[in-house]
């Protein structure tokens, strides 16, 4: 549930980024046509980046230090059983169902119009006579005209053209592509400003179109003529759209002498949030950093090792070792009824008698798997002490343990109720480079 979170969280952050910048710089602009595509960017655009992790090609300066890291332990909880989705998922996924199957039921609405009603073919479209029962709207290629209305030659025309715009200019497919986006992301607010927003631009834009070479003062008084009455098809662009007030406004706020500066910004705010939600800097994740800040020579005064002659081992070998943590580890319950997942860095010292001291999470997840790991590794039998000098010496390790709610690839191996796997197989004499950037 962790990812999901996160996925809801940094999706509702883009938005409300994208169309802040829309609301402040692009809202009274003419400029409909870039108004129109950076919406849809702007909805395209906050459910890919928070998907999207992209490393970028450069690495901080870094220095090396020598820190004794064991292999790493997979553990997966669903060896042998499963403990179900989380109550998010599943009112996420039932949003999702719901708001799909209220699009499928508008476009059924819509093509049982189609198929019922007279019809006309003409070069660019297809003319659907409603009789009366709906008011004049466009869908696709298809016009619907109510051929009750009280309308002169002209003004006929200049709905006409006003339609046909929203045909030319492919509104329909718009409409379609917020709906489909607002399904997937029905629990984003921002959306639903999107969304009206891009209608809005879609009935300037139709406008424009309607009244190039026209008299303005003749539309704007048919466009306030008409009763807002949409009948319920949100899928279809209509003449008498809402919010009237403002397109009449418009009408007289066409601005041909655009600052073309102003469109930098939103260009900027978008790549900016890319580089913020999607870009990771490589080698110097949050996991090194921790490892090297808890590599140090000395703790209390006593000398602890980090490199030994002779590495410490525990009764029977690092995979009985493994064996052992597999089996007494638990995934708790509170990890896996959230979803969280994730790798925890769990630092000890082997005392020169062999004893487990000094444990502690230097990198953890929380949710109770920093505890676990914690609790295991201090019931561990005593181990066979480092050596160095041919003494017995305390000696730091740290051993990773990834907590995955899916099955690893590579092998695997079933101790008790845990899946695990060994990263590689434990080299004693190994040190692991930990690299982390210089101040």
């Amino acid at each position: 549930m962790t990812n999901l979170l996160l996925f809801l969280f940094q999706s509702v952050a883009c938005s409300l980024v994208f169309y802040a910048i829309y609301y402040l710089v692009l809202r009274n602009e003419s400029c409909y046509a870039f108004n129109r595509y950076y919406l849809l960017s702007s909805v395209l655009f906050s459910v890919i980046f928070p998907l999207v992790k992209v490393d970028l090609p450069w690495a901080l300066s870094r220095e090396v230090t020598a820190v004794i890291t064991l292999p790493e332990m997979v553990v997966d909880p669903y060896a042998n059983y499963y403990s179900g989705v989380s109550w998010l998922e599943v009112v996420y996924a039932v949003g999702i169902v719901f708001f799909v199957a209220k699009l499928v039921l508008k476009v059924i609405s819509v093509a049982k119009l189609i198929t019922s009603a007279e019809k006309e073919t003409h070069h660019d479209y297809v003319l659907v006579r409603t009789k009366g029962k709906l008011p004049t709207f466009s869908f696709m290629h298809y016009l619907f005209w109510d051929d009750t209305q009280e309308l002169g030659e002209r003004e006929q025309q200049q709905i006409l053209k006003h339609e046909l715009a929203h045909i030319r200019r492919k509104h329909s497919g718009d409409i379609l592509f917020i709906e489909i986006a607002h399904a997937i992301m029905w629990f984003n607010p921002i959306v639903y400003a999107i969304k009206h927003a891009l209608v809005m631009t879609h009935e300037f834009e139709a406008d424009d179109k309607a009244t190039e070479g026209r008299d303005i003062e003749a539309y704007q008084k048919l466009l306030a003529r008409q009763v807002l009455n949409q009948y319920g098809l949100e899928l279809g662009s209509h003449f008498n759209q809402s919010q009237t007030l403002k397109r009449l406004r418009m009408l007289t706020n066409k601005n041909n002498n655009v600052y073309w500066g102003k469109f930098v910004l939103p260009v900027m705010a978008m790549v900016m949030v890319f580089g913020v939600v999607s870009c990771e800097l490589p080698g110097i994740e949050e996991d090194q950093i921790n490892i090297q800040a808890a590599a140090v020579s000395h703790s209390g005064g006593e000398d602890v090792f980090v490199k030994v002659d002779e590495m410490p081992s525990p009764p029977g070998g690092m995979q009985a070792f493994y064996t052992y943590v597999a089996r007494e580890l638990r995934y708790p319950q509170q990890a896996r009824r959230l979803g969280v997942e994730g790798r925890v860095f769990v630092q000890f010292v082997v005392e020169e008698d062999g004893s487990i001291s000094n444990i502690q999470t230097i990198k953890g997840i929380g949710a109770g798997c920093d505890l676990e790991s914690e609790t295991v590794i201090a019931g561990s039998p005593k181990w066979n002490a480092g050596r160095h000098g041919g003494r017995a010496v305390k000696t730091r390790m740290i051993l990773p343990i990834s907590f995955k709610l899916a099955h690893p690839e590579g092998e695997e191996r079933v101790v008790g109720d845990l899946d695990i796997k060994v990263t590689e197989e434990p080299n004693l004499n190994e040190v692991v480079m930990v690299s982390y950037p210089s101040k």
